[in-house]
């Protein structure tokens, strides 16, 4: 009887053997055929019998399912089916699944940009964050990230920020730069050897190198709005004076702080800020005029108009700069207009009358030429044509009036 049952119990051995290698025989046929929509039922059957399978039959199993899930759009079964492969590795399939995982990549990053040029923001996210695993390309993260962010999806993007600051990516690359002889303007090659041939062949002059911007501020900055759309205001403040305490005259860093108080309506931290960032960069017209916007905002209109022509000297031709100044200018007429509209007829009153009239000319005068930059750089700007055909009317300029008026019919 003991023999009878030792022969019974090999029986179910052999059974058990047999099932595993037609589970795995049978996923084989299919994945050949490339017919992958029918490998998920006959990689769940493999499973059900695979634990106790000799190395061999493992390591074949877990090549199949890898090539099966790579060929799929089951993203998370991708990465899934990978770790199960890497965990029973065999050098005879490594050199196929990483061409695969190369071609898969490539696959998903062409996938992503066409989805996102159709707004599909959170679809490309996902596909970029499967190339990320795929290829431990940290650029790929950065993207997957940006997109959540951009789906509003904050959960999701927040911890993918957050390995981007850990890993201190700032995606700062080399950029291949020569001078091109006929449009006369420096341009930027994908690789060395792209320049190289430009310059070889005559078209490009004066090679150079130069380095991009660090992405770690716009990170920083991301970890700080998704927890202020959480509701998480402290996290927000501590992830950026975390980032600043290792790099505190960083300008990016610095702004980065400073939308994130304009963000919280802290207009007095936010102004401070950027007068920090002004030390660092002193020639900046942007933050100059983002200075003016805030005086403006706290009521001190002085300090508004030094940052205005602060800006306006590094950069004459901002049109919102050179209308925020004209604007600041005749809110001084308006005091002396409401001052005229309140006098009465008497003699004495005439008289006062006339002397604030010659004040308001001379306010208005000292605005035009603001208008006159706007449309010197946008001869189609209706605002500041309407303000410009206003001032003239009141001046009694004729001329001019009329030539406001004129532009304006042909908008």
């Amino acid at each position: 009887m003991k023999k009878q049952v030792l022969a019974l119990a090999l029986l179910g051995l052999t059974s058990v053997v047999f099932a595993q290698k037609n589970e795995v025989k049978a996923l084989e046929k299919a994945v050949k055929a490339e017919k992958y929509a029918q490998t998920t039922s006959l990689i769940t059957a493999a499973e059900g019998v695979i634990a106790n399978a000799d190395d061999k039959t493992k390591a074949k199993f877990y090549y199949l399912k890898a090539k099966a899930m790579l060929n799929g759009k089951n993203y998370d079964g991708i990465i899934s089916s990978l770790t199960d492969f890497d965990a029973n590795k065999t050098s005879k399939y490594s050199a196929e699944i990483s061409k695969l995982k190369t071609e898969k990549t490539n696959m998903l990053v062409n996938e992503a940009i066409a989805d996102q040029k159709n707004g599909s923001q959170k679809v490309a996210a996902k596909k970029l964050l499967t190339a990320y695993k795929l290829s431990n390309d940290a650029e790929y993260l950065y993207y997957a990230a940006s997109g959540y962010l951009t789906a509003k999806e904050y959960k999701t993007a927040l911890p993918l920020y957050v390995e981007l600051k850990d890993k201190g990516y700032t995606g700062v690359k080399t950029e291949f730069v020569a001078y091109n002889k006929a449009t006369k303007a420096d341009e930027s090659f994908p690789s060395k050897a792209m320049r190289t041939i430009a310059l070889k062949t005559g078209t490009h002059i004066k090679p150079s190198e130069k380095k991009s911007a660090s992405l770690l501020p716009n990170i920083i900055k991301n970890i700080a709005i998704i927890y202020v759309e959480l509701g998480d205001t402290e996290s927000a403040i501590a992830a950026i004076k975390e980032a600043r305490a290792s790099a505190p005259t960083d300008i990016g860093l610095i702004l980065t702080e400073a939308n994130l108080y304009l963000k919280l309506d802290k207009k007095d931290k936010f102004k401070e800020l950027l007068e920090q960032a002004i030390k660092q960069d002193p020639t900046n017209a942007n933050l100059y005029y983002n200075l003016g916007i805030i005086s403006s905002q706290l009521g001190d209109n002085v300090a508004a108009v030094k940052y205005y022509k602060k800006s306006l000297e590094f950069d004459d031709a901002n049109i919102d700069a050179n209308q925020n100044m004209a604007a600041l200018i005749l809110d001084e007429g308006t005091v002396v207009v409401d001052e005229m509209n309140s006098l009465g007829t008497s003699s004495a009153d005439n008289k006062k009358y006339e002397v604030l009239e010659t004040k308001r000319n001379a306010i208005y005068k000292k605005a035009v030429p603001y208008y006159e930059k706007v449309l010197s750089v946008d001869g189609k700007n209706e605002y500041a044509a309407t303000m410009l055909k206003k001032i003239y009317s009141v001046l009694g300029e004729t001329a001019k009036f009329k030539e406001m008026k004129a532009l304006l019919e042909s908008l």
